[in-house]
């Protein structure tokens, strides 16, 4: 009996694109990535452990969607949003203002971003593994590096306000474009989960499944720290 005032409902809603485990990476990624971005620049000597344990939470988590990248719901798939230069070059043509061609996870722009974000932040983790001050702070495998490895992982480390700055400004940027030019509010969706504008089946939801990967990810990530030093 209230099965069309139930379909109105959902209608209005949008459908469930981002499931919970991937909207709960996004935003704890971004916030070890803020505690790790403001230790390492302004924390000092004292907000070193801070930065380490951000640091640890980054590549648990980088772990994690990689595994959910291929057991994940369809949305979170990389075979979903992956698409070769004459798909995303086709995208762009396409672009049009208030006109941006739909799908109901990531366009094919946005899915390479992904990647990059993926590539940047796991390289900063796992870098920091191997670097020292030369004084008073040291990776936990610093001592498993060989003299010309620990002075790249160094270099590449240093780089990291201008590396995960940059990356982070783009997707800020594209947010912005998104939301004024093409009226998507892809912040939104990924509180919610929903998008508005699409209507369909919602992604299926895997909690446990979601959960197992998560605990798999941070255990993998525990062990190399507490067996390979």
């Amino acid at each position: 009996m209230n099965k069309p005032t139930d379909e109105a409902d959902h209608a209005h809603q949008g459908t469930l694109v981002w499931d919970g485990w991937l909207r709960l990476f996004h935003w704890t990624l971004a916030a070890a990535v803020g505690v790790c971005v403001y230790t390492g620049l302004f924390g000092g000597f004292e907000a070193m452990d801070w930065h380490q344990w951000g640091g640890f939470t980054v590549l648990a988590l980088v772990l994690f969607r990689l595994l959910w990248g291929m057991a994940g719901p369809a949305t979170a798939r990389f075979s979903d949003f992956l698409r070769g230069p004459g798909t995303v070059l086709a995208y762009l043509r396409a672009l049009g203002p208030g006109q941006a061609p739909q799908r109901r996870g990531h366009n094919p722009l946005g899915g390479w971003a992904v990647v990059l974000i993926l590539l940047v932040v796991g390289l900063q983790g796992v870098t920091g593994l191997f670097t020292t001050d030369d004084l008073f702070v040291e990776g936990p495998l610093y001592d498993l590096a060989s003299d010309g490895w620990a002075r790249l992982a160094n270099q590449i480390h240093g780089l990291g306000p201008w590396t995960v700055g940059g990356v982070v400004g783009l997707h800020l940027l594209a947010l912005a474009v998104h939301r004024g030019v093409f009226k998507e509010r892809l912040l939104g969706a990924m509180v919610s989960g929903r998008r508005p504008e699409h209507t369909g089946e919602d992604v299926q939801r895997r909690p446990l499944l979601g959960g197992g990967l998560m605990v798999l990810a941070a255990g993998v990530v525990w062990a190399v720290l507490t067996y390979l030093p």
